[in-house]
């Protein structure tokens, strides 16, 4: 097994205009290695002490084009060094913390992206199809919309914004590295085998119901291995009915027997779909078949995924994915609480 390790150095600049050489620490104008060794701002100490030598990861910020995939991205604006740094340290208490708690040892540094490539715009198809960021091969990252993104917002709509295209991100191309070394049972390939798509998953299914078809997502059922990360990621950011705390033993309070308040639960539940999704009612609404001559519901089938996820990841990683989804939820219901602007030295 080859370890995913690289060099613990931050090759961030390539070519600069050496009529403009940038002397501020705001500045996101690419650096040459002579330069950065000169002109290393505040910013790029930060980087190398608090994330590429504690979790070998390169995280990128300066204008590049070696680093962005211009075949995709042709109009894109760098960020700024302020927003970079919002957004490092946004992912340093939401990815980095609790996968270090978490995790044996040594664990991020082998088993994390590799490279962040931070662009402060976003980027739409020529169709006008807003682009959430991309992944080459689960080692790199290309994250879109930093100048955009307000970590701390109150928002519903932007948290949900943030959920998706910042956090399930990286959580769902951390675990393709994960199933990338240990092969998924078999067995979780073998619940959707006759309903993968393929690059038609897309078009395959009207609204939700690719829900009954036992996929969390509609991405989930491009194959095997988007099924895996998609079951993962999305597990670790639904919120899940437990987080209301609205239990009763009162039967006159809970009329449909689930152990809630259904008054107080009505009301979590409301503000909670402003911003995202209750496991449990997604589930739910995977409770039926689209093939009638299927052997199971899709409630069934993703009970079964979760529980071979779960299995999974605690035998062949010795990772508790649920004391892992307590510890982010935990902190996702403080970001309002966070300052992200400041160096964290």
């Amino acid at each position: 097994m080859k370890k995913l390790y690289i060099p613990l150095i931050i090759a961030l600049f390539t070519l600069a205009c050496s009529k403009d050489k940038p002397q501020s620490d705001e500045s996101v104008v690419q650096l040459t290695t002579k330069e950065e060794l000169q002109n290393r701002t505040e910013l790029d100490r930060y980087i190398i002490e608090k994330f590429t030598q504690p979790y070998n990861v390169r995280i990128v910020y300066r204008f590049s084009e070696n680093d962005v995939s211009r075949n995709m991205f042709r109009y894109v604006a760098p960020p700024s060094a302020q927003k970079a740094l919002e957004m490092a340290n946004f992912l340093k208490y939401m990815y980095y913390e609790p996968y270090t708690m978490l995790t044996p040892k040594g664990f991020l540094q082998n088993y994390s992206p590799k490279e962040l490539v931070f662009i402060g715009s976003r980027a739409f198809s020529d169709v006008g199809t807003a682009y959430n960021g991309l992944a080459t091969n689960a080692v790199k990252i290309e994250m879109l919309g930093v100048n955009n993104i307000d970590p701390t917002t109150s928002d519903p709509t932007e948290i949900m914004n943030i959920d998706n295209r910042v956090l399930r991100l990286i959580y769902h191309e951390s675990s393709h590295l994960l199933e990338q070394v240990k092969i998924v049972p078999k067995e979780f390939e073998k619940l959707s085998i006759a309903d993968y798509k393929g690059g038609a998953w897309q078009r395959s299914w009207a609204g939700n119901t690719y829900l009954k078809s036992g996929f969390i997502s509609a991405y989930a059922s491009d194959n095997i291995h988007e099924d895996f990360v998609e079951t993962i990621a999305r597990y670790i950011i639904y919120y899940q009915k437990n987080q209301c705390g609205c239990e009763t033993t009162d039967t006159t309070k809970d009329t449909d027997g689930d152990g809630l308040d259904d008054t107080a639960y009505n009301t979590w539940r409301t503000g909670i779909l402003r911003k995202g999704y209750i496991w449990e009612e997604e589930l739910d609404k995977a409770d039926g078949k689209n093939n009638t001559s299927a052997q199971y519901t899709g409630k069934e089938i993703l009970l079964k995924k979760i529980g071979m996820v779960r299995g999974y990841l605690k035998g062949e990683w010795s990772i508790d994915i649920d004391a892992l989804r307590e510890e982010i939820h935990r902190r996702h219901a403080n970001l309002q609480n966070k300052d992200f602007t400041q160096f964290e030295w």
